[in-house]
């Protein structure tokens, strides 16, 4: 790769005499986060032998949208079926992500399809098409799509069998500004800030990506780095897990958070700290994932309510991301296949465990996805491919390579490979350039210095800025070594 490092005034270096030991023992997170926005809609109906009906039906690709959009490619499917329509108009005053969950529960067993239109013909019911869920369906599950300010959208519920109807179906419609990648961003300005956590006296040194930059003692040796939005307000939250007393603490304060911050006992020795949005609340929650047994267990922030998974055994590696982009954190972790990881994901969408935007090979679909090797690739999933969903990806520290699998493309083009950084660095992605894709980026400490270099996804340039000592815990990516 090529080396960029900019010297600029007040930026700094400190040794250390504190020597920062790195273990086996993997920790990732991904996640597309929002903020709660605008008046949801909740709405039922019935589909029945009066209401009109549509010239075929969307072909089901399995690909569901996301916040960051997607559509069929195929023409629709041949048929004449019933359907319901029903007109909204985004409410936020902003561009918006809004999320559909639907159930069809109550169509007796009959399959049912939802689709959501910019403009809505029934008689060309491919085009127009913002949103779709890829599957029909007789259960729960949702979608997400973009939205502009004050744009009017439809949504249609559609038989799949032709004369089939539904006696009862029910869905409904919530709506999210600031969507943004998962990342230290202080700001709230969509661009993760190049932060550092100095475990010898607690202290975070965060390089503003708006100017500037900031000092916050919080945490002490010893504690694990649980950043995250924890308030809700967009901003990224300091905060530690202490394994020596099973205790989260996150400040409430940017500037004081040593003197106004929450404890909150959590968690048995041996857990593993996996904060994430269990709720789609935006807001950060409390979780761990506890070894032993392979339970996940997470407090809720909507109700404070406690929620427990069974997902993975002892040995396994928990991996935090939002796989299917309903912005719900996903169950995943991935085991030592023969040397090989082994990701197993339990999806949220869809009532846990149906298989979403898999790409259509048994070799991918069946019984995990086997993707880098465990004893030497770091986990490194994100969105590497802009598409609102968590993607499968490894760093390999003997060439220096990213490697990741798109999660909305077929599988005889999923993987890509790039080449940046060398053995020694961290591996520190985050969405850097504001542009919701996942950057490559490395923490290189080097003497008695830490260099970071970034790769813009947005421009497909190289920079490099020194930030903190060699021996400080990058701490901008939620992804970790402990």
């Amino acid at each position: 790769m090529k080396n960029f490092v900019s010297k600029n005034k007040g930026l700094f270096s400190f040794i250390m005499l504190f020597v920062l030991t790195f273990m086996s023992n993997q920790i990732a997170f991904s996640q597309f986060v929002c903020q709660p926005s605008g008046s949801p809609i909740a709405q039922s109906g019935v589909l029945a032998t009066t209401d009109p009906t549509q010239t075929g039906r969307v072909f089901r690709d399995g690909f569901v949208s996301s916040c960051a959009g997607g559509a069929p490619t195929q023409a629709p499917l041949a048929g004449t079926y019933r359907y319901d329509k029903y007109d909204y108009s985004n409410p936020t005053g902003q561009a918006a992500c809004a999320t559909l969950d639907f159930d069809f529960t109550g169509c007796g067993g009959n399959t049912t399809q939802v689709t959501v239109y910019s403009n809505y013909n029934p008689a060309s019911p491919g085009t127009g098409i913002i949103g779709t869920s890829g599957f029909s369906s007789t259960g729960i599950g949702s979608l997400s799509f973009p939205l502009t300010a004050g744009q009017n959208f439809t949504v249609v519920i559609a038989e799949v069998g032709a004369d089939t109807g539904c006696p009862s179906y029910k869905f409904t419609i919530n709506y999210a500004t600031g969507c943004r990648q998962a990342g230290f961003d202080r700001t709230n300005d969509g661009r993760a800030d190049i932060t550092v956590w100095r475990p010898s006296n607690g202290v975070w040194y965060t390089l503003n990506s708006a100017g500037g930059f900031n000092v916050l003692r919080f945490g002490q040796s010893g504690d694990i780095t649980t950043a995250g939005d924890y308030t809700g307000d967009g901003q990224t939250d300091v905060s530690v897990y202490r394994p020596s007393n099973n205790t989260w603490y996150y400040g409430l304060s940017q500037t004081t958070p040593g003197t106004s911050f929450v404890s909150r006992p959590f968690g048995v020795a041996g857990d593993i700290p996996v904060p994430g949005d269990y709720d789609r609340d935006g807001k950060t929650d409390i979780a761990v994932w506890r070894p032993s047994n392979g339970f996940w267990y997470a407090l809720r922030s909507s109700d404070n309510t406690l929620l427990s998974r069974q997902w993975g055994q002892n040995g396994d590696v928990p991996v935090v991301g939002d796989f299917d982009g309903d912005r719900i954190n996903d169950f995943a972790v991935v085991r030592n296949n023969n040397g090989v990881n082994k990701w197993l994901i339990l999806q949220s969408n869809f009532n846990y465990g149906f298989v979403l935007g898999c790409p259509s090979t048994a070799a991918i679909c069946g019984g995990g996805v086997d993707f880098g090797s465990f004893t030497s690739d770091k986990l490194v999933p994100g969105d590497y491919d802009g598409n609102g969903k968590t993607d499968i990806a490894v760093w390999r520290p003997s060439n220096g390579t990213w490697y990741y699998l798109r999660s909305g493309v077929a599988a005889n083009v999923a993987m890509m490979a790039y080449q940046f950084g060398a053995s020694g660095d961290i591996p520190q992605p985050a969405d850097y350039d504001g542009d919701k894709r996942t950057d490559f980026a490395v923490f290189r400490p080097s003497g008695a210095s830490g260099i970071w270099y970034l790769n813009s996804s947005q421009t497909n340039t190289a920079s490099g800025v020194q930030w903190g000592a060699a021996t400080d815990q990058p701490a901008t990516s939620p992804y970790k070594v402990q």
